[in-house]
C-alpha cells in the first residue's frame, strides 16, 4: 500500500507543479554549488542569468558545444562590438555551478558569428539585457544568448517573494502579420 501512496503523492505533486505561476529553478550539473543569486534581492540580473544558464544546461541536447556568459550583450550588427565580462568572482561562481560553462575569454565575436577562440566551433554568449526594476522586488528583462546570427532570448518578469527571486516568462502579446510570401 505504501508504494501506491507514493505514486499517488508523486502524481498530485506533478499536477500541482503544472499550476505554479513561476518557472522552476532548473537543475544544474552541480546543484550542491549554490551561488546565492536567487536568494539575494540585490542580484536580480544575476539570478536571471543563472536561471537561463540552468535552463540551457538542463537540456538533453544543446546546440552549442561552447557556452560563455557576459555582463552585457554584444551588438550583433557591429563586428567590433565586444561583450562585457562578468566580475571574476561571479564568473567563477557560475563556472563552479555549471562546469560546462567556459570563461568569456574563450568566446569570440567574429562578424555576426560567435566562435570558440581555441577551436573555432560555433559558440553562444549568454547575457541579460534591457533589464530594469520598477521596485527593488519587481524586475523585467531579456535573458538568453546570442550565437552565429540566431538568438535565444525570452522576456521575463521577476518578483522577490518568500526569500528568493521567482522568475516567469512574460508574454509580450506580439502578433505577427502577413503570409510570409514577400
Amino acid at each position: 500500500m505504501s508504494c501506491l501512496r507514493l505514486i499517488l503523492i508523486t502524481m498530485v505533486a506533478l499536477v500541482l507543479s503544472g499550476c505554479a505561476r513561476d518557472l522552476p529553478r532548473y537543475a544544474a550539473p552541480n546543484p550542491q554549488i549554490e551561488t546565492g543569486f536567487y536568494e539575494d534581492i540585490a542580484t536580480p540580473k544575476l539570478a536571471l542569468l543563472e536561471f537561463r544558464l540552468g535552463e540551457y544546461f538542463a537540456r538533453e541536447q544543446r546546440p552549442y558545444e561552447v557556452v560563455c556568459a557576459a555582463s552585457m550583450n554584444i551588438e550583433p550588427s557591429v563586428s567590433t562590438s565586444k561583450p562585457v565580462p562578468l566580475a571574476p568572482e561571479i564568473e567563477i561562481a557560475l563556472i563552479e555551478r555549471f562546469p560546462e560553462l567556459s570563461s568569456l575569454g574563450r568566446c569570440e565575436h567574429r562578424g555576426i558569428d560567435v566562435v570558440a577562440r581555441d577551436t573555432g566551433v560555433a559558440a553562444a554568449i549568454f547575457d541579460v539585457n534591457e533589464f530594469s526594476c520598477q521596485a527593488p522586488d519587481n524586475c523585467l528583462g531579456w535573458g538568453g544568448y546570442y550565437a552565429n546570427g540566431p538568438h535565444g532570448w525570452s522576456y521575463y518578469r521577476m518578483r522577490f517573494e518568500r526569500g528568493e527571486w521567482r522568475i516567469r516568462r512574460e508574454d509580450l502579446g506580439i502578433v505577427l502579420t502577413g503570409d510570409g510570401s514577400s
